[in-house]
């Protein structure tokens, strides 16, 4: 088991960071976009791991675009670094996890992974067409830090991005846009993007937006939410919930038959039931807008109906934040794994 604890933050277009103004730096984004944001936009992921870091000496380095360019000798296509057949990228400096984000190719493409010399992956990075053409690849660590390379084994190889960890713990972004949760939940998606990690703890935002979007039932989507910390638990992991930000505009038709506030009075209730600790940031937004003119509330937390501007991801990570303190999780260095307790 590696001593670095990974938090994974579940969720769809407010996990990924939408509403923070990180997206507008992305080249041609699409819905449903899986290229993370800089950790410098203030997204409430970006946000809490900034306080995380700070109160447990962790520590998050990304390296994307020129920075990445650098290490293997300046070539580029786009947004990434190029590798051709032979050529090879190494990180500077020695970590406990590491995220690999690749861009798929059309093409036959073939990467290496070494960790300290020794090679670890073979990955083939040939795909087809699609909008999402990235493939995210977790490695950790389990005896200490060690250094990256990445080599080219055929074809030519494309290194988007490169997330590297050190410290008690890693908060890894797990947000994807437009996911409602009976699609989070698929093997498609929760093996890619939650059982590799080994976490310590998952952070479900519960995807409420989009569920109540597909029109089902309260009832429909609490069962969906007690799957989804059923398979949190089956990780070995402790499971924590938020309620999703309020929205603009209809709260039921012509979106859904079924009111908005009951899908998020859902995850409140599931938490109840399940004894998960709950941030509910839905209350504490509604709370902050109650004491504002009416004309002023959309421009207060809002970038559109949908999401919440920097702002209102910060209030998400202020809650987030209090809850995980409150909760006692880094009292120690046993930290996350110490401190779980059945419901």
């Amino acid at each position: 088991m590696p001593k670095i604890q990974t938090i994974l933050v579940a969720g769809d277009s407010h996990t990924w960071g939408q509403g923070s103004g990180g997206e507008l730096e992305l080249d041609s984004p699409v819905n449903g976009e899986l290229r993370p944001l800089a950790f410098t936009c203030p997204s409430y992921v970006n946000l809490l791991r900034q306080r995380i870091g700070e109160l447990t000496g962790s520590l998050a380095i990304e390296y994307q675009g020129k920075a990445l360019s650098d290490l293997c000798e300046g070539n580029r296509r786009g947004q990434s670094a190029l590798l051709d057949e032979g050529h090879r990228l190494v990180l500077p400096a020695n970590a406990e996890l590491y995220r690999i984000c690749f861009q798929g190719q059309t093409e036959s493409s073939r990467a290496e992974i070494y960790l300290d010399g020794i090679g670890r992956l073979e990955i083939d990075l040939t795909m087809p067409v699609s909008a999402h053409m990235y493939r995210f690849i977790p490695l950790l660590c389990e005896d200490g830090p060690k250094s990256l390379e990445i080599r080219c084994r055929s074809g030519s190889v494309l290194v988007y991005r490169i997330e590297a960890y050190r410290g008690p713990y890693a908060l890894i972004n797990a947000g994807i846009g437009s996911c409602p949760l009976n699609r989070y939940l698929t093997p498609e998606v929760w093996d890619s993007w939650i059982t590799p990690w080994q976490p310590a703890v998952v952070i479900a935002e519960g995807n409420t937006i989009n569920d109540w979007l597909t029109r089902e039932s309260p009832a429909e989507y609490g069962s969906l939410l007690t799957r989804e910390l059923e398979m949190i638990r089956s990780l070995g992991a402790r499971p924590y919930l938020h309620t999703v930000s309020p929205i603009l505009g209809e709260q039921a038709e012509p979106h859904s038959p079924y009111l908005y506030p009951e899908m998020v009075d859902t995850v409140r209730k599931v938490a109840a039931v399940e004894g998960v600790p709950l941030a509910d940031t839905n209350r504490s937004m509604e709370q902050f807008l109650s004491g504002l003119p009416e004309q002023e509330r959309p421009s207060a937390l809002f970038c559109d109906p949908w999401h919440p501007n920097p702002r209102g991801h910060m209030l998400y990570a202020q809650a987030l934040f209090e809850l995980l303190t409150a909760d006692f999780l880094f009292s120690s260095p046993a930290g996350f794994r110490e401190n779980q307790r059945d419901p």
